[in-house]
């Protein structure tokens, strides 16, 4: 009465399945089964609606990059009716019946929206790699518009490439060679980005000391 989930249960009933041998209780065992397998389609239920209510914005991990987090949603929507799903085919009987055909068949089409939810995210993603490549193609050092001062010119779709790579790549999803190579040369980057800035930041000190009238002759 007081189990919280439908995995729980299946657990508990697993345990007791293996150590009842009388008929008497495994049949009991198995009214108990059909029991969660009817739960089951509650869970379902709920699941299909947090999809729904969630999927324009979905609850993210704190600082995931936005693939990421999207993909991580839709996969920890997918454990929940997962898993439970693959203990019950265990039981062919339980699967034979009437009401199991008509649980499966939600199950099959909450599991094909939630896989095409993510497989659009991870689409779009690799579509868009070149697009943020092209960033490495800018000139490196720009002036503000309003101030004059020099800045680095490190596009931030690349850094956001790189995040989004190596958190994807974590999960085990697959990523296209041109995102690993740009996460190869990542170092590289911070270098590149860490010496220019520095070269600014002397630049600027050294300007300071000049004398207002030899300023001109010294500019870039």
């Amino acid at each position: 009465e007081h189990i919280t989930s439908t995995e729980h249960a299946l657990m508990l009933l697993r345990q007791f399945q293996a150590t009842l041998q009388r008929e008497s209780l495994k049949d009991d065992l198995e009214s108990k089964f059909l029991v969660i397998f009817q739960n089951y389609g509650v869970d379902l239920e709920t699941v299909q609606r947090l999809y729904e209510k969630q999927k324009v914005s979905p609850p993210t991990v704190r600082n995931s990059p936005p693939v990421t987090g999207n993909v991580m949603w839709a996969r920890q929507l997918m454990r929940r009716i997962e898993r439970p799903m693959e203990q019950f085919k265990e039981n062919p009987a339980l699967m034979a019946t009437k009401e199991s055909k008509k649980l499966i068949k939600v199950y099959n089409k909450i599991a094909r929206t939630i896989v095409e939810f993510e497989t659009l995210w991870h689409l779009a993603w690799t579509k868009g790699i070149e697009a943020a490549k092209s960033g490495l193609q800018a000139t490196l050092l720009v002036r503000h518009p309003n101030t004059g001062r020099l800045h680095v010119n490190f596009d931030r779709e690349i850094l956001q490439l790189l995040r989004e790579t190596k958190c994807l790549m974590r999960m085990g999803q697959e990523v296209p060679e041109s995102a690993k190579m740009v996460l190869a040369q990542e170092e590289k980057f911070k270098l590149h980005f860490n010496l220019l800035s520095h070269a600014i930041s002397e630049y600027e000190r050294v300007m300071k000391g000049i004398m207002p009238i030899a300023e001109p002759l010294l500019k870039p």
